[in-house]
């Protein structure tokens, strides 16, 4: 089951020779392949896989249907020579604090599928005309898996490549958030009482400033009795005086 670069390599031109006799391929593993730093005229193709892992530290196994991997590619058409370029990402133990990325190990199945997916790659990119198109052969559990990929030890995911890693840091709004919205309810926090003040008319709200602004001038006085009587006083006084002074 461990990954034995010469047999992969035979039974890589095997298959590419089966389709193209006279076509001449390399296959390469290459640890320091990154994703989307390609030399000119190269192309990328990636592919999960299902395969085996054991800790160095604990003699632990598992298993992942998450193991990714990574494929430059490159062909010369005069010559007829192609060169693939592979790197396999390795997983964690979760058991080991210390524990370093372990390579995978792969079934004859499992290995059979992914260079059949590769060499499917290599005649739709560098031989299109006349070839029969194939649809990429799935990936198959060869045991049951349970719970979800664990995004912390694989290392595809710690450096972005793995979809599953992106998606496990996509956050969804919480249930209890979801309800409180749907019926209307305020109560929860700061952003059910932000929505709340959203959904005023703005008529409501000018109602609302100039009842604030009544309450800030305080209460209306009726007109002191006294200071009226004092005032009709001092005008028939004027009137009066305006009268005998003529």
């Amino acid at each position: 089951m461990v990954v034995d670069i010469r047999t992969w390599e035979q039974t890589f031109q095997e298959l590419i020779q089966e389709a193209k006799p006279w076509a001449k391929w390399t296959l390469k593993l290459d640890g320091n392949l990154q994703q989307d730093c390609l030399a000119h005229g190269w192309k990328q193709y990636q592919q999960r896989a299902f395969g085996w892992f054991r800790c160095s530290s604990c003699q632990r196994s598992w298993a992942s249907a998450q193991v990714q991997i990574l494929c430059h590619t490159s062909w010369e058409h005069w010559t007829s020579q192609g060169q693939v370029r592979m790197r396999l990402f390795g997983q964690r133990c979760q058991k080991c604090s210390w524990s370093q990325y372990e390579m995978p190990e792969f079934s004859s199945d499992s290995t059979m599928r992914i260079l059949s997916n590769l060499v499917q790659h290599i005649l739709k990119k560098y031989y299109a005309n006349g070839t029969r198109k194939s649809p990429e052969m799935p990936v198959i559990l060869e045991v049951s898996l349970e719970g979800p990929h664990d995004t912390a030890n694989c290392e595809a995911c710690t450096l972005g490549i793995c979809g599953q890693g992106l998606k496990s840091h996509m956050t969804k709004p919480s249930k209890s958030l979801l309800s409180h919205l749907k019926t209307g309810n305020s109560s929860p926090g700061i952003g059910a009482v932000y929505i709340s003040n959203q959904g005023k008319n703005p008529s409501a709200e000018t109602k609302e400033a100039k009842g604030r602004g009544y309450e800030e001038l305080g209460p209306s006085r009726d007109p002191d009795p006294l200071n009226i009587c004092v005032f009709i006083l001092l005008l028939v006084f004027i009137i009066v005086k305006c009268f005998t002074s003529e």
